[in-house]
């Protein structure tokens, strides 16, 4: 009788594993299609700039005891033939091998952006500007005044007839006015602007010059020049 209620439980917790690895795919799955359609809505919007933000979960929920597992976010862009493809995909963190994972064929060149900087002072620099993958980590905690990317932006220019996509990190831990996912994007206008003859009445190209608050009661501007990059972020 003792083998056989063994037997009988062996079983079932062999089902609930089952059971639960459909779970936790369908969760993986139903993420990465909300990210891959935020993507495509960028990419198919008739204006020449566009953007949206999303806030990626700290943690994916699923199966019967609501288990919970830490993942990453992962950004890559491959080439096949002459067509770029950028594939999202969500691993256990830490691990290489992917749960699940989304492509979309681009009809644009991909630019990736490294959380590396998502830190209140720090600049953009060369090595953290269109890689080949990135990585969102966002149950990451805080180190180093650097804060865990639970957040992106599909980022969408027209530029002389060329589009472009960028994906752009930030976290929804930062409290500040502007938002960091705005706060970044400007930083990224400014990483460009850098790499341009300019004054200080330099405007980043409009399509990183966004609206922000430039305070708590709702005030807002617009015309980020290069000064503003400099008292801003720190650039010189």
């Amino acid at each position: 009788m003792l083998l056989f209620a063994t037997g009988v439980f062996v079983v079932a917790m062999m089902f609930l594993g089952f059971v639960s690895s459909i779970q936790l795919k369908e969760v993986v799955a139903s993420n990465l299609e909300i990210d891959k359609t935020l993507i495509q809505q960028q990419l198919s919007d008739i204006s020449l700039c566009s953007f949206e933000s999303i806030s990626i979960p700290e943690r994916l929920t699923y199966g019967f005891g609501l288990s919970q597992i830490p993942y990453d976010l992962v950004f890559t862009e491959d080439t096949i033939g002459e067509k770029s493809i950028l594939s999202i995909s969500i691993n256990e963190h830490g691990k290489k091998n992917s749960v699940d994972s989304r492509k979309i064929e681009m009809g644009a060149d991909v630019i990736l952006v490294a959380p590396d900087f998502i830190q209140e002072d720090a600049i953009i620099t060369d090595s953290l500007v269109d890689l080949h993958e990135i990585v969102l980590y966002p149950r990451a905690a805080f180190k180093q005044n650097q804060a865990p990317a639970d957040s992106f932006v599909a980022l969408k220019e027209v530029d002389g007839g060329e589009t472009n996509l960028y994906i752009i990190p930030c976290s929804s831990q930062i409290k500040d006015t502007p938002s960091n996912c705005i706060k970044n994007i400007l930083k990224v206008g400014c990483y460009f602007l850098s790499k341009t003859s300019h004054t200080d009445s330099s405007v980043v190209n409009s399509c990183f010059d966004v609206t922000r608050e430039i305070s708590e009661s709702g005030a807002q501007t617009k015309g980020m020049t290069w000064k503003d990059c400099k008292s801003m972020f720190g650039y010189s």
